[in-house]
């Protein structure tokens, strides 16, 4: 059967399907105001009028499909509001079938959290669980962030009614830049998303401004893997749908084609970009046979060319690629495509550059509490809003100012914060669709003292406000310290410490590269936030329990405007590598790290073999920690140049534990001598941290002290520090 989206409050019930085939635009959501009637129908779990979890007051229903029902509630203790999917899982389910199933709902809804948090550009994942409802009914639910506004295919079908659909090349570039960089950054973890087209890019309007996501975050993927779940979906005579035909790839047709993965999503960005460029979506057809024949025909491969825009040949030829049938002939990665597009559509300028510039109307905002759900083709998966912003370019590293920039206009010359038309109480129903991520292959006592280093302070409250004009607006982030340490052999590990530690084995790193001297500070972690490639260092973690982060949280730095100067904590692994990232840097590898801290002769501590004291190193400050003599948290990075390491980096022990970017392998130092190790990112493993933190032990500094932590963990004690290579 085919699945509706049945919006009830409204009166209204339509096939999201057979719309998304045939370019009909679907009613736009009518909820302005509190007093819907609902109906028995419109709630089938019985929670509006009731709290769920004790944590959120669930005030209507949104919307209602196949798969799940999605409601607007209220958290209580933030008062503000959100949105709570939950699914609709067969009562024929047995007890072991169901345990499976939540394991994986709440492993997919870990992941969604993390990769929400590694790039402003992905809907937020507040929270999720499972209930049983008013109803009785046990009620797997995810909560996602509230957002008003429209999608891009609602934008689209607009433009068309105006008679100005198609964009000049530059401008859907704008436009689409936001999905581009959060899929180049998705994709680096190994995850694709597989439902990729217009009505799961959101336009939302956050403080009078519009900010693009990538809604649709689905759980497809546990409903199919499920394989007594998919039995049981089936008894009930629905089937379960993983993509959109409009945008679907060759693969998602014809599974004999080959697997679906990160390529899939670069074939619809490619055809989105296409529609962008002519006003008309790139795939021809009324129906799933004729839309797999027009994706699958490698003679007509939907180019801009072949659909009439005016492009030049270079923008050409990357969209040729993009849309390749053989998936293999394609650009891996949303990044490859994007850096390809970035240098044909702007010539041969430097790709980082041009990301910086404020001619790129469209950028990232951290979006708030808020999270509505939009069109797609089976009600499973509950999208998280993005936000496209006119005043500033998307990923770029800047830190200063720039310079106003001109809105986001319509060919016909509306702006389009401005023709987001939808009242400041409306609200976009958004996807309860069949799309899905994918996971594959696999005040201190040191406020007075002086630093060498000085970052500019910082107000937290400030971090959505577009900093003043600087002379150059390509400028890249400030350039923080950094120390180059030669290529050279030496001693990992030692013999007589932990398991995952030993044995002692030679390492050789081949080629130089540079680290930085000091901890990235808070200062340069909040101009990385404001310029939206970072998202807010805030205390969470799988692992912490809740109590721990109510009544410690305020330790976070980023909380504190007095601590410009002290490094950045409470960031998880993706956030250390965004920042890193942002900085057009990266994060050390864990060899590069411990040579760094140790250097050729072996240090047992970074200055040298004698154990650390208080006055060396910020260490044991927690509880009834040696050095805590009423001093609690971080201090300013270097407060203690004696504990320099053999290169002149400074804080490798104490202050905060910093993110390596090997994963945790505890045999790893059994393969003998190696050169230039690493153990790359698998999804599912543990990371490391290094050198300890403010709350460690003095064992913690042993430069050999390797520490596995959950990557979605930001704790008061993990902070960041970067490497380049040295070219």
């Amino acid at each position: 059967m085919t699945t509706e989206l049945s919006n009830d409050a409204v009166g209204d019930s339509y096939s999201l399907v057979a719309r998304s085939l045939q370019g009909a635009r679907p009613q736009r959501d009518r909820l302005v105001g509190d007093d819907m009637a609902m109906t028995a129908s419109s709630d089938p779990f019985g929670w509006v009028g009731q709290d769920l979890n004790s944590k959120y007051h669930v005030e209507r229903v949104v919307g209602e499909g196949g798969f799940g029902v999605v409601y607007r509630a209220m958290h209580q203790g933030l008062h503000e509001p959100v949105a709570i999917k939950c699914l609709k899982i067969p009562g024929s389910l047995a007890d072991r079938d169901r345990a499976t199933f939540e394991q994986s709902f709440l492993d997919e809804g870990r992941l969604l959290h993390r990769l929400s948090r590694a790039h402003a550009g992905i809907a937020q994942a507040l929270d999720m669980g499972t209930a049983i409802s008013p109803s009785g009914t046990w009620t797997p639910y995810l909560v996602l962030e509230w957002l008003e506004g429209e999608s891009l295919q609602e934008e689209l079908e607009s433009r068309r009614a105006l008679g100005n659909a198609a964009m000049p090349v530059r401008e859907a570039l704008d436009l689409l830049s936001p999905a581009l960089e959060a899929l180049a950054v998705v994709h680096e973890e190994g995850v694709a998303h597989r439902d990729i087209k217009p009505a799961n890019l959101f336009l939302a309007q956050v403080g009078g401004r519009t900010l693009l996501k990538i809604l649709d975050f689905g759980i497809a993927k546990v409903l199919t893997q499920t394989t007594a779940l998919s039995r049981a979906f089936e008894e009930t005579g629905t089937s379960i749908k993983a993509f959109t035909p409009q945008y679907g790839a060759p693969e998602q047709f014809d599974p004999s084609r080959g697997a679906t993965g990160p390529w899939t999503d670069v074939f619809a960005l490619g055809l989105i970009f296409v529609e962008l460029l002519t006003g008309r979506p790139a795939l021809e057809g009324i129906d799933t046979i004729q839309l797999f024949v027009a994706s699958a025909n490698p003679q007509a491969r939907p180019t801009p060319r072949r659909r009439g825009a005016r492009v030049s040949e270079a923008v050409d030829r990357v969209l040729d690629k993009a849309l390749r049938v053989n998936h293999r002939e394609r650009y891996v990665k949303a990044g490859d495509f994007r850096d390809e597009l970035f240098s044909a559509v702007h010539g041969s300028l430097d790709i980082k550059r041009v990301l910086q510039s404020p001619s790129s109307g469209t950028e990232l905002t951290p979006a708030p509490l808020a999270a509505v759900l939009h069109n797609s083709t089976d009600v499973l998966s509950a999208p998280v809003p993005v936000v496209v912003s006119p005043e500033r370019t998307t990923t770029s590293p800047q830190v200063g100012p720039v310079p106003a920039a001109p809105k986001l206009q319509h060919s016909s010359g509306f702006p389009l914060a401005a023709k987001l038309g939808i009242p400041l109480g409306a609200l976009v129903l958004l996807g309860l669709g069949g799309g899905a991520w994918w996971v594959f292959g696999g005040s201190s006592t040191e406020g007075s003292k002086e630093s060498s280093r000085q970052p500019l302070p910082v107000n937290p409250t400030a971090s959505v406000t577009p900093p003043p004009p600087v002379t150059d607006p390509g400028m890249r982030p400030p350039e923080s310290e950094m120390v180059r340490v030669e290529p050279g052999s030496f001693t990992m590990g030692d013999s007589n410490a932990s398991a995952s530690e030993r044995p002692e084995h030679t390492v050789t790193l081949s080629r130089p590269f540079l680290i930085d001297r000091y901890e990235v500070t808070v200062a340069e972690y909040a101009a990385c936030v404001r310029a939206e490639a970072c998202t807010t260092a805030q205390m969470h973690g799988p692992d912490l329990a809740p109590s721990d982060v109510a009544g410690r949280g305020s330790l976070c730095n980023a909380s504190d405007p007095t601590h410009g100067n002290h490094p950045i904590n409470c960031v998880d692994r993706l956030q250390a590598e965004a920042y890193c990232r942002y900085a057009h840097k990266r994060l050390p590898t864990e060899a590069e790290w411990e040579y760094a801290a140790r250097g050729a002769k072996g240090n047992r501590f970074p200055w040298g073999n004698s154990r650390p004291t208080c006055s060396m190193a910020i260490l044991e400050r927690a509880g009834a920690g040696i050095c805590r003599s009423g001093t609690m948290g971080t201090a300013f990075v270097g407060t203690y140049p004696a504990n320099a390491s053999p290169f002149g980096a400074l804080d490798m022990a104490g202050n905060v534990r910093e993110w390596v970017s090997d994963c945790y392998q505890e045999s790893a130092y059994r393969r003998g001598a190696v050169t230039d190790p690493h153990v790359p990112w698998k999804p599912g493993m543990k990371g490391i941290v290094r050198g300890g933190g403010w709350e460690s032990p003095l064992g913690e500094a042993y430069t050999w002290r390797r520490v596995a932590l959950h990557p979605a963990t930001g704790d008061l004690s993990t902070g960041i520090r970067c490497a380049r290579d040295d070219q």
